[in-house]
């Protein structure tokens, strides 16, 4: 599959990589203990956990692992992941997302439960994908959207194909450009939203300027420039452009 991406901004790299050097990560890999495995992780950073569907304990992810139906998946602060599931679809999962994989049902329809969070989908499949949240499930007949639950609702956007939104309340069918929220007692509704792939900024991918895990630099209250490029490249590693570009503009300073 082709991953659908955004070129980064060239300057924000370049200014950073002028401050630091490339760096890689190390990682193992290992495999989920179930025939067929459902998914795999195909993209890791920051802190991502997952908790087997037989295990009580939480155990960090990394790069390929594979996973179980029943498996529950937790993306950290200042993380991310990309999950690709066994029939296709590829899931983005957002800072602080919590999901549970339902497996392949009837169809060859993936089931998601996505319970906290925030998840970027894209697929060459149709029907390929049934994301359920606590205020609506998403039946994706599309190949692209994103689908993110709050305390008390879900938002969902599609920007290409086609989902299907329904609970008790309603059914609501969105096209490529269209959002919808489904408030909780409430039947899902469109909404108008001006420049919707700005709520995925989080999802773009930018080239690793410095080998740092995404916490090495948080929370520091400091005029240091080396320190502020550091952060910046922590938040642009994950995504965070409007982070990275204020500590940039400070070490700059």
């Amino acid at each position: 599959m082709t991953r659908k991406s955004i070129a980064p901004n060239s300057s924000l790299v370049l200014l950073l990589a002028s401050f630091l050097a490339f760096g890689l990560v190390p990682v193992t890999a290992s495999a989920a203990e179930c025939d067929p495995m459902v998914a795999t992780a195909v993209s890791v950073q920051g802190s991502v956990e997952v908790k087997r569907v037989d295990a009580t304990q939480w155990q960090p992810v990394t790069l390929n692992d594979t996973f179980c139906t029943g498996d529950r998946i937790r993306v950290g602060d200042r993380s991310r992941a990309d999950v690709a599931l066994a029939n296709q679809p590829v899931l983005r999962l957002d800072q602080n997302t919590a999901i549970i994989l339902g497996g392949i049902q009837k169809e060859q329809t993936f089931l998601v439960d996505l319970v906290e969070g925030a998840t970027y989908f894209f697929s060459r499949a149709t029907r390929a994908l049934e994301v359920r949240t606590a205020f609506v499930n998403a039946g994706v007949e599309g190949t692209e959207g994103l689908i993110r639950v709050g305390d008390d609702r879900t938002e969902i956007t599609i920007f290409e194909g086609k989902v299907v939104a329904a609970n008790d309340a309603g059914t609501l069918s969105l096209t490529g450009g269209e959002s919808a929220v489904a408030i909780s007692g409430r039947a899902p509704a469109y909404r108008t939203i001006v420049k919707p792939r700005d709520a995925v900024q989080w999802a773009l991918y930018y080239p690793p300027v410095m080998d740092v895990p995404p916490d090495d630099f948080a929370g520091r209250e400091t005029n240091d420039p080396r320190v502020l490029a550091g952060r910046a490249a922590a938040s642009l590693a994950v995504g965070r452009v409007d982070e990275a570009s204020v500590d940039l503009d400070r070490a700059l300073q």
